[in-house]
């Protein structure tokens, strides 16, 4: 009767605690939802960042161009500088939306496992219809970025050029004949301070939508 008694008990402890697990696997999934959105704002950061560093290396670049003074090497460094900063913060903008994905991928997938798991057929389609209203606005949004990372390809190679060009003719020569080339490039610069400006709200937006903290 004794033995009968502690598998009976260590039966029901075992059923607890894998009742437990489950509760706790329910319960956190909210989680998945706020580092989505805490990885959607880190992408806006990110964004936030790529601008501050494409304002600057335009600076540099206007400085050493048309503001011309001095001893043009300093103003040269100043302009490789600022384009190095801006390839730093467009591979950390990369890196930032990787790691939004996965753990988007994960909150999608956990939402879907939750949603089938729902009895009411009503309430099953509304929680279906909401993971595909968010993940097509992630969509949107991937779509904004790869759009501007694709813009941006063609501006980064022209400062490249620019910075070959002037290294080996670093002189006020070599600054008057390539001054048409600087401004076109200040022109190009224009769409993509607004798609930047535009990308960083979707992501500053979305993560406000997806987070459990409601602001005041």
């Amino acid at each position: 009767m004794k033995t009968s008694t502690n598998k009976l008990i260590a039966s029901n402890l075992a059923l607890i605690a894998v009742l437990a697990l489950l509760a706790g696997c329910v319960s956190k999934s909210y989680d998945k939802g706020a580092a989505t959105s805490a990885a959607l704002q880190s992408s806006a950061d990110a964004v936030a960042q790529t601008s501050k560093s494409l304002y600057g290396v335009l600076g540099a670049m206007n400085n050493l161009t048309f503001k011309s003074q001095g001893d043009l090497r300093n103003q040269y460094d100043a302009f490789v500088a600022a384009t190095k900063s801006l390839n730093q913060s467009l591979a950390g903008l990369d890196d930032s939306v990787k790691v939004l994905h996965l753990k988007a991928d994960t909150y999608f997938d956990d939402w879907t496992n939750q949603t089938a798991t729902i009895q009411n057929e009503a309430l099953r389609q509304r929680s279906a219809d909401r993971k595909a209203e968010v993940s097509g606005r992630l969509d949107e949004v991937t779509a904004s970025y790869v759009a501007l990372k694709n813009s941006l390809k063609p501006f980064t190679a022209d400062l490249t050029d620019i910075q070959t060009y002037l290294g080996t003719d670093l002189t006020a020569g070599g600054l008057a004949t390539i001054k048409d080339v600087v401004a076109k490039t200040k022109v190009d610069a224009v769409p993509l301070r607004d798609a930047i400006k535009h990308l960083q709200t979707s992501f500053s937006s979305l993560g406000t939508a997806l987070s459990p903290v409601l602001l005041p």
